[in-house]
């Protein structure tokens, strides 16, 4: 009876529990369905002025932020026309210095880099022997004309005797001779102290040309040979640069043109120039026509061997439009600008016509007055919305 009691006891007991926890369930799922309800009705909203993420402006399209943006205004001014071309320094003038005897260095008178005029004497050689040669020449040949003024005083004395008859005719002519072996005598004496004291003077080597000393081939008590290439002269005064110019752009080119030379070893520099010969020959390989610069540096700055840019003015348009190289895109061979208009960026397909520098002509396309957009047109769309930097 007893095990009974507890075994119904423990039935119920189980039967409340089980109750107890469907209960609750019930109750979380429904707390749980109230909540999604509570937070879908009280979803935030952006704040205004800020486009969310995929957000559509009017018409369904992608809404674009505002880029800052520079402008100017299209205005009217000068421009020149000019070649452009590329091209190596060289010296107006390049001698090669030539020893012209053999002989031992004595002494080296210019060094690379020292400016020397016409006859300077640049090295010595060593004279000793030629020196020896030359006093023993010059004695010969007071030797030679002692001989012939006495053979000639001879002559005329026997002239005078052949007169009168005291010698014969065959004793006169012995006596002209004898002054004619002396005088040819004399002369080649002469010839030979002529040539020595020439060789002397060689063993000065001297420069040719007025410029400066860009090569020495020789050091003191080395030997030099005969045609031995010993020095090297160039005049910088003035300086040439050649270009090979296509043939339809030399067609415009004339000798007076001036020219604008710069190089990128001296930025911010820029040398005057001449056009100064237009060769009348087309390389017919390259189609081209070559023509000479000059160009004009007294700072010695502007060196042969450097490689420069020339600029040949061709032409000069006044009173035409003109913008910012900058401003201008490019696409698909055609070329653009962006215009203000209002707070959005208008793109506007232009033509071209002449380029200096930062600056290009527009031919048509865009009026004067105009603003367009010339900082910041990189990642432009057209009608995009901008804001204008002050």
């Amino acid at each position: 009876m007893r095990k009974r009691t507890v075994l119904l006891l423990t039935l119920i007991l189980a039967l409340t529990w089980a109750c107890g926890k469907s209960g609750n369930g019930d109750l979380t799922a429904n707390a749980a369905a109230n909540g999604q309800t509570a937070a879908t009705k009280s979803k935030p909203v952006n704040p205004a002025g800020k486009a969310s993420p995929g957000a559509k402006g009017p018409g369904g399209q992608p809404q674009l932020d505002a880029l800052p943006v520079n402008v100017e205004t299209v205005s009217r001014q000068s421009l020149n026309a000019y070649l452009v071309l590329n091209g190596i320094v060289e010296p107006e003038r390049k001698v090669e210095i030539f020893s012209r005897l053999s002989a031992y260095v004595k002494e080296i008178v210019k060094e690379e880099g020292a400016y020397v005029k016409e006859n300077d004497v640049l090295a010595i050689l060593d004279d000793t022997e030629i020196g020896i040669s030359h006093e023993q020449a010059r004695i010969a040949l007071e030797q030679a004309k002692l001989s012939m003024d006495e053979s000639e005083k001879n002559l005329a004395r026997s002239q005078e005797l052949f007169k009168k008859e005291l010698i014969s005719e065959q004793e006169y002519q012995t006596a002209e001779a004898a002054n004619k072996q002396r005088l040819l005598d004399f002369r080649n004496r002469e010839e030979v102290s002529k040539d020595l004291e020439l060789q002397l003077n060689w063993t000065k080597i001297r420069s040719l040309a007025e410029g400066f000393v860009t090569e020495r081939l020789i050091e003191v008590g080395s030997r030099v040979t005969s045609n031995q290439k010993v020095y090297t002269i160039e005049d910088f005064k003035p300086l040439l640069i050649r270009v090979f110019v296509p043939t339809s752009d030399a067609l415009r080119l004339k000798t007076g043109l001036s020219a604008n030379v710069a190089t990128e070893i001296l930025k911010g520099e820029v040398f005057k120039g001449t056009v100064t010969l237009i060769n009348p020959r087309i390389d017919v390989q390259t189609g081209t026509i070559k023509v000479t610069v000059e160009a004009y540096d007294d700072t010695l700055r502007l060196k042969p061997g450097m490689f420069v840019e020339v600029r040949i003015a061709t032409g000069k348009k006044d009173n035409v439009l003109v913008i910012p190289r900058k401003a201008i895109l490019y696409k698909q061979g055609k070329t653009y600008v962006f215009l203000l208009k209002g707070n959005l960026a208008s793109q506007q397909e232009i033509t071209l016509g002449l380029t200096e520098e930062d600056l290009a002509e527009v031919a048509a396309g865009i009026a004067e007055g105009d603003v367009i957009i010339s900082v910041g047109v990189e990642n432009l769309k057209d009608g995009q919305p901008v804001t204008v930097l002050k």
